[in-house]
């Protein structure tokens, strides 16, 4: 079993690799165009997402210096995460990214919110459908009609 000092380690070493993944993406980001003539350039998208990863893990790296358990003893800010919800969240967005172009928004956004809500946080099946429902037709509509951005349409045509 490691020693209270090696997981230490591993985890400083976790987040610090992932603050440089961080750093890398936002200076491509920044080189692809964060803006065009008053438009969102390629690299916005890329650029805020790796704002969010740079704070996220300075966060980590500052949480594993400085937290402390009631006892006085070091705790580790990734105990009690549920793995298997959290790896069955990673492999729907997998899926759903693979399955948008081919299923379409509509579709896939409709697979996606009714997995998350029936089987990694269970809910009744028609608090799932109508909460899925509720959430497409939001996105859809601030998206599509407000934003005016298109999405795929996939095999049905929608």
């Amino acid at each position: 079993m490691r020693t209270d000092r090696g997981m230490q380690r591993n985890y400083r070493l976790a987040s610090i690799f992932w603050l440089i993944i961080g750093i890398f993406v936002a200076i491509s980001a920044y080189r692809l165009g964060l803006s065009r003539y008053g438009q969102p350039g390629p690299g916005l998208i890329f650029f805020l997402a790796s704002f969010v990863l740079i704070i996220s893990s300075v966060v980590d790296l500052g949480g594993i210096f400085f937290r402390k358990s009631q006892q006085g003893s070091r705790e580790f800010i990734w105990a009690g995460t549920r793995w298997p919800r959290a790896l069955l969240v990673l492999g729907a967005l997998f899926a759903y990214v693979f399955l948008l172009n081919i299923l379409g928004f509509i579709l896939s956004t409709f697979v996606l919110m009714a997995f998350l809500f029936a089987v990694v946080e269970p809910r009744s099946w028609w608090t799932t459908i109508l909460i899925s429902l509720i959430t497409i037709m939001a996105a859809y509509g601030i998206f599509k009609f407000w934003l005016q951005v298109p999405f795929p349409e996939g095999l049905l045509g929608f």
